[in-house]
């Protein structure tokens, strides 16, 4: 069957940089970053493959603060050992939160400012939601829709509502606002082009987009990270056995390309030109750095509706 339109852009846009990573490398190892004191960093959605992924990364570039939220303890206690064991110095705080909640969120903020007298340099929003992948809009659950919606985009309004004002008040060098994505962003057909998810992937990447919009001008870095494919907790039951043989990216891939772009003393043209953009972590930097200037003067990596 040939690829419709919009099966190749996503496949273009999966292929952007052409040398793919699945697991870290000398470029970005967050071992060799080191992190100025005080650092705190938030984690939303920080148990699982990625959420411990991140974690070691920025345990690893010697975070001093690290902020811990998902719904269950359990998980997080895991993911709050292993900081432990990499950086005894590092402070990890756990937060239950559940990202559809707004006053989970506003106790997360909260926790900043009790735990941390409000310092905040970097937030990462993990949290996801998946059902199973049917093709077929008018087969899909209606409570699957409603439920990737109320994780991937009213979530991450309610952690941009109470958590950017923390960052902006802090100033520091490194004010970074996250969301972990996916290739599902630009999907919208192929064996991957399930509606709940597809849609509010996309919802997710243009609320980044607004935010890099209206805070910009104010120091702050954001964008929406696909964070490669792991075969993790989060899809076991909703992907077929075909597509997860696929899934062997590392989760450690996706912290450690998180710390080369929220890292103090980032280029100011790396800033200028991934800002408010749809990236993959599975892109080689330098390939990446070699296309700034073409990023920029064509206004790559982001959502329009083309007109001519």
């Amino acid at each position: 069957m040939t690829p419709t339109p919009s099966q190749l852009n996503a496949q273009h846009c999966r292929n952007f940089i052409p040398k793919l990573h699945t697991t870290p490398y000398p470029e970005i190892d967050p071992s060799s970053v080191k992190l100025p004191s005080p650092f705190v960093v938030c984690i939303i959605g920080g148990r699982g493959a990625a959420g411990g992924g991140l974690a070691r990364a920025y345990a690893q570039a010697g975070a001093s603060g690290i902020i811990l939220a998902a719904r269950t303890r359990s998980g997080l206690e895991e993911t709050a050992n292993e900081v432990r064991s990499i950086g005894s110095k590092t402070k990890v705080v756990i937060s239950e939160c559940d990202i559809t909640v707004e006053k989970d969120l506003a106790l997360v903020a909260q926790t900043v400012m009790t735990e941390f007298d409000g310092r905040l340099d970097v937030v990462v929003v993990n949290s996801g939601y998946s059902g199973p992948m049917i093709l077929d809009i008018t087969k899909e659950s209606p409570e699957d829709y409603r439920t990737a919606f109320d994780v991937h985009a009213i979530g991450l309004f309610y952690a941009a509502h109470h958590l950017l004002p923390l960052l902006d008040a802090t100033q520091s060098p490194a004010m970074s606002f996250i969301a972990i994505s996916s290739m599902a962003t630009p999907t919208v057909g192929g064996m991957g082009g399930h509606a709940h998810y597809c849609v509010s992937k996309a919802a997710q990447a243009r609320l980044i987009e607004m935010i890099n919009e209206q805070y910009s001008n104010r120091g702050l870095f954001c964008a929406s990270v696909h964070p490669g494919g792991m075969n993790s907790g989060f899809i076991q039951h909703d992907v077929p056995e075909n597509i997860r043989k696929m899934l062997n990216d590392s989760p450690d891939l996706v912290g450690a390309f998180c710390v080369w772009l929220s890292t103090p003393g980032s280029s100011e043209r790396q800033r200028k030109a991934l800002n408010g953009r749809f990236l993959s972590c599975k892109w080689d930097v330098s390939k990446l750095e070699e296309r700034f200037d073409e990023i920029l003067e064509k206004d790559l990596l982001r959502f329009r509706i083309a007109v001519d």
